[in-house]
């Protein structure tokens, strides 16, 4: 057994920006977190858990994994005499995104990834257990 422990993300990032809703699914932020460390520079969190109301407001699909704690919407930050490449960063979030039910989603200003639905029974709550 394996114990990870998040190291690029606190919970707060992925909370409902207007009624501070939580509860994001683990599988993702495992993979977030290691997008991250692979990226080398920071990532943010723009859009993670959302409630019904928030969802509808930023106009979110009525089934969207952001209702249910499995998808964030990301972005590479600057980081001074590195400019995020984006097209890079998409290269490699894409490669690291292949697995079945995974959703992939390139947009202008950010990159939308998504847990298979299932993945929401296994909320964040702290160290990860890998077997």
């Amino acid at each position: 057994m394996i114990e990870y422990k998040i190291e690029y993300f606190k919970r707060k990032e992925f909370s409902c920006p207007c009624c501070g809703e939580d509860g994001v699914s683990e599988a993702l932020v495992l993979w977030l977190d290691l997008l991250r460390r692979a990226w080398g520079g920071p990532v943010a969190v723009n859009s993670g858990r959302r409630c019904a109301a928030h969802n509808a407001k930023v106009g979110g699909s009525e089934r969207s994994r952001h209702l249910i704690g499995c998808a964030a919407d990301i972005r590479a930050l600057d980081q001074g005499a590195r400019m995020p490449r984006r097209a890079e960063f998409a290269a490699l979030a894409s490669r690291l995104c292949c697995l079945p039910g995974w959703e992939f989603r390139l947009y202008g200003t950010f990159i939308h990834i998504a847990a298979p639905r299932a993945e929401s029974v296994k909320l964040w709550q702290g160290p990860i257990v890998l077997l």
